[in-house]
């Protein structure tokens, strides 16, 4: 239903309007895919720095870089996952402005091309009808 509604809206719009606002969607679409990449990425880095905290750092380990095996000790591979960690955090954060200011150039094309109407209506009909039933025992 919500893809009716959205597909007679676009009626409304001349082709290079729709395909602005598609390549708008798909650009935000991508955006937000990295964005998950990279705090996937993150959260791994995190959980192998907790898992190596404790241990002796003279210790041998090994370590995957770009596709060869090497053997490095402890401490040189906590300190280059530390500065990897550092990167991927500063990405993150840059991926998420990016990803906010495209979410927001989004909003103001929908606004302006009244995109969302009946969708912003149904919205504010809900809190309504569900606080109505609030306290009733059936």
């Amino acid at each position: 239903m919500q893809q009716q509604q959205q597909q007679e809206m676009l009626k409304n719009l001349t082709n290079q309007q729709v395909v602005q606002y598609n390549k708008m969607r798909q650009d935000y679409a991508e955006i937000f895919r990295v964005y998950l990449d990279i705090e996937d990425e993150r959260k791994e880095h995190t959980l192998v720095l907790d898992a190596v905290k404790n241990i002796d750092p003279k210790r041998r380990c090994w370590r995957l870089i770009g596709g060869v095996l090497v053997e490095r000790q402890l401490e040189d591979v906590l300190k280059s996952l530390k500065e990897s960690l550092e990167l991927l955090e500063k990405t993150g954060q840059n991926y998420n402005t990016a990803m906010k200011q495209k979410e927001k150039e989004l909003l103001d094309f929908e606004l302006a091309n009244n995109l969302r109407p009946q969708q912003n209506q149904q919205q504010q009909q809900q809190p309504v009808a569900s606080s109505k039933t609030q306290g009733v025992l059936t």
